[in-house]
């Protein structure tokens, strides 16, 4: 021990914090890493383990070394490791038969840190913004560092109401206030499942042209599509007003901590100023686009079928127990989750109770709105365990939710 250490008084620092650090405390915070067969992890969308193609990312590392040697040990392009920017081009081309090019990508540390890349480039603390209610809370996280006034939009079954969208900004337009963005998760909305219909994809896209304003799309999980039709993107309705987010999070491993803002290439220079220079992990970006050239349809093929068995057997589970009540169940076209409203009568209290003695881990819906409310949902995450835990932990999950009505 130091001399007097003991004595050393604990240093003050809540007194020293920066407002954007004042402002983000007190969110909830994000999920804890699963415990492996000591629970029902339904709580964080975790992708399954099972899937991750090891011996091919063993083989695509040894693979890329030898090719590029001590270049992928270096710094690196500043905006991205080209050849990963390339593989997003390929990628939307391959399932979307939309055409980018490299110049449009700036490589990011997952799709979260790519929406803090939009959010810091065009948000001031008190600008209003629109987001869907609910939505993801780990972006709520990052949105109230930043300290904008988020203005709730709801979602039904087509997505984003449009309609409550139009009057939110036609209300700040009489104030004489501009919406800086436009915040949506437009396929297998998270958490509330829905993807916004091809009619609201376009009166969205007409919204922000009226009201000057530019769009952040959220889209981590579009590759992941079990059933339903593609829909073009917004960013492919009007490239020049939508920022477009995505990640190889959930096509290959979560690990690798790799994402991308798609934007007009004169925004790119905005977003760069806000990463250090080398760029984004150059070593695991080579990694996954070695990896991706050669597997990406089929690796996606294989997903969408381990994923979609996953989401019946947990809805099956959830309906065999709650078939006579009048709960409200999603069920998503792809993605990892469900969205539940409980039945009536559902003490939320006394189910976070009956959850943590069942040993199953959920989430609850008022982790998913910035402005309050979601007090009679929850979220259900399908994506960590495999079909036969979804299927039990659901039913044991309805069983608490009936122990749980008041």
């Amino acid at each position: 021990m130091l001399p007097h250490m003991s004595n050393t008084p604990i240093a003050r620092f809540d007194d020293l914090l920066s407002t954007r650090a004042r402002i983000g405390r007190g969110g909830p915070a994000a999920p804890t890493r699963p415990v492996v067969n000591a629970l029902y992890e339904f709580g964080g969308g975790f992708p399954d383990p099972a899937s991750f193609p090891y011996e091919g990312i063993v083989e695509a590392t040894a693979r890329m070394i030898k090719v590029e040697g001590a270049e992928a040990l270096t710094y690196g392009d500043h905006q991205g490791y080209r050849g990963l920017r390339e593989l997003v081009c390929e990628k939307y081309e391959l399932f979307e038969g939309l055409h980018v090019k490299p110049e449009n990508i700036v490589v990011s540390n997952g799709s979260g840190h790519a929406l803090s890349l939009a959010f810091s480039a065009f948000l001031d603390i008190g600008d209003p913004m629109l987001s869907e209610a609910p939505t993801f809370s780990g972006t709520l996280n990052t949105i109230r560092r930043h300290g904008p006034q988020v203005l709730d939009v709801p979602v039904d079954a087509d997505g984003m109401v449009t309609a409550v969208a139009r009057e939110q900004l036609e209300r700040l337009r009489r104030e004489g206030r501009r919406c800086k963005l436009i915040y949506t998760i437009v396929n297998f909305q998270n958490p509330a499942g829905p993807t916004l219909s091809l009619e609201r994809r376009h009166e969205l896209i007409r919204l922000a042209q009226e009201y000057d304003t530019l769009i952040l799309e959220d889209d981590a999980y579009g590759e992941l599509r079990f059933e339903g039709q593609q829909l073009p993107s917004l960013y492919a309705l009007d490239p020049t007003r939508v920022l477009r987010a995505g990640t190889v999070s959930k096509i290959l491993g979560a690990g690798f901590r790799l994402g991308w803002l798609c934007a007009d290439p004169s925004m790119i220079p905005i977003f760069q100023s806000f990463l250090f220079g080398g760029g984004v992990n150059p070593f695991a970006s080579r990694v996954a686009t070695y990896y991706l050239r050669d597997h990406m349809k089929e690796h996606v093929a294989l997903l969408i079928d381990v994923y979609r068995a996953k989401r019946d057997a947990m809805l099956k589970g959830l309906w065999d127990v709650l078939g006579n009540t009048d709960v409200e169940i999603s069920k998503p076209e792809g993605g990892f989750f469900i969205w539940i409203k409980l039945p009536t009568g559902t003490d939320p209290a006394r189910l976070s109770e009956r959850a943590v003695k069942v040993r199953v881990q959920i989430t609850p819906g008022t982790s998913f709105l910035i402005n309050g409310g979601g007090e009679n949902f929850i979220r259900l995450a399908y994506s960590f365990e495999p079909p036969e835990r979804c299927y039990d932990g659901a039913r044991i999950l309805a069983e608490a939710i009936l122990d749980s009505r008041r």
